[in-house]
């Protein structure tokens, strides 16, 4: 008997989770990740942004699996491995896509950067759901930096295939990094967990993103001045099918997921998670802003990704304490309200709250509505000055409101339970 055959006969049945109906995990993963999209492309872009839905479809996953003793790593993971993606760029392909000429070229553009987005993301949400030997894990986070410079290095630096506009002010893209990065990755675990939550994402991140692009120039030929904006439809659209995509590939496979992980992790003191908080947010903004390199957060997310794979403080942090502190900085550069200082003020002190809150309740439910209400609070600062509130604004707070209220009634319905202690050895 194999040591995935022992860990099923080990295990107890968890009937709730059995229970559970396939719409529960197409419904919640795609509400919260679309809700989560759409707030990245409002209190924050780039990849610190993206890990907005990340850590939200991580622990989504989590409660749908009733996994609760090792969430705080399925998030963190989920949350840098979706947030790889943000390093993609998209604004001159949504350009390309509103022209007729060039509009098929667009779609396939988009079609592969959604899918080298999902497919990253996807293989480390199934690295974190499926124990692996800790030596393989640390090289297949080498990979994936290896393999993102390789792509970058061969197709995207010399633009052999380019999405952008090469004429005015061209834009640097990385989608072949990210896909030969994640393809290694995934080759090197030889894992099948991993392997098809890459493949669904992959595919759902694909259709997701183009049709969602495609949203674009052809709503407006339908309905021109629809009220929230077809830039935001595209980011509902894209998130909603992308968390659709990774829902269908949990539920495929609950049986076997529900049952694996560590035993439950003892609240620590509200200091560890302070410090935990304070390494995870200076590495997450030293890999975004401060590193000189195209691929800056790959490289700042594997270093991240191999010290959370040893602890579970530093892993809840990372997921959502670091998530927040950025979205949060975001707010603080952009709102001219207050004087700077009270608004840093704000950012530090707001940040530790979190951060203890964190320490205090490790769990699935607890965290996602943390970070769930406190980004949709901070999308509420379009209403602020120096902003002109619009028509389009305020449909889109209120689409956000619905969308949290939602899930949040879904989530608290589920509510979570722990995975009993079983042999957390990893997969051979």
């Amino acid at each position: 008997m194999n040591i995935r055959e022992t860990m099923q006969a080990r295990a107890p049945t968890d009937s709730r989770v059995d229970a559970r109906p396939l719409w529960s995990f197409c419904i919640l993963p795609a509400l919260t990740m679309s809700l989560g999209w759409g707030l990245r492309g409002s209190i924050g872009g780039g990849p610190l942004g993206a890990m907005i839905p990340g850590a939200m479809i991580g622990l989504v996953l989590c409660i749908l699996l009733g996994r609760s003793s090792d969430a705080g790593r399925v998030a963190a993971f989920a949350a840098l491995g979706v947030g790889l993606g943000g390093q993609e760029t998209y604004g001159q392909t949504v350009g390309l896509s509103l022209e007729p000429e060039t509009f098929l070229w667009a779609m396939l553009g988009f079609a592969i950067k959604g899918a080298a987005w999902g497919l990253a993301g996807g293989a480390l949400i199934g690295l974190a759901l499926r124990p692996l030997p800790t030596r393989r894990v640390l090289i297949g986070l080498c990979l994936l930096v290896v393999g993102t410079w390789a792509g970058w290095k061969v197709i995207n630096d010399p633009k052999l295939v380019y999405f952008s506009n090469p004429i005015d002010r061209p834009r640097e893209e990385l989608w072949a990094g990210l896909w030969l990065g994640g393809l290694l990755l995934t080759a090197w675990l030889r894992s099948r967990v991993p392997s098809l939550f890459a493949l669904c994402g992959a595919i759902g991140g694909g259709i997701g993103f183009a049709v969602g692009a495609a949203l674009q120039p052809l709503g407006r030929d339908v309905w021109a001045w629809m009220p929230l904006g077809w830039w935001k439809g595209m980011e509902l659209t894209f998130g909603a099918l992308l968390g659709v995509s990774y829902g269908l590939c949990a539920w495929r496979l609950r049986k076997d997921l529900r049952m694996a992980g560590p035993p439950p992790s003892p609240v620590r003191p509200a200091y560890v998670g302070i410090a935990c908080a304070f390494l995870a947010v200076v590495l997450a903004i030293v890999a975004d802003e401060i590193l000189p390199i195209r691929f800056s957060y790959t490289v700042g997310a594997a270093a991240l990704a191999s010290l959370v794979w040893f602890s579970s403080p530093l892993a809840w942090q990372t997921a959502v304490t670091a998530t927040y502190a950025a979205f949060s900085w975001d707010l603080a550069d952009n709102l001219a309200l207050l004087p700077a200082w009270m608004s840093w003020t704000w950012v530090v002190v707001t940040t530790v709250t979190v951060a203890i809150l964190v320490a205090r309740y490790p769990r699935p439910r607890a965290t996602v509505l943390l970070l769930t209400w406190t980004a949709v609070g901070t999308a509420f600062r379009y209403l602020l000055p120096p902003s002109r509130i619009s028509s389009e604004a305020v449909t889109m707070l209120i689409v956000f409101v619905l969308f949290a209220v939602a899930a949040t009634w879904l989530v608290a319905g589920m509510g979570e339970r722990g995975t009993s202690a079983v042999d957390p050895k990893p997969e051979s």
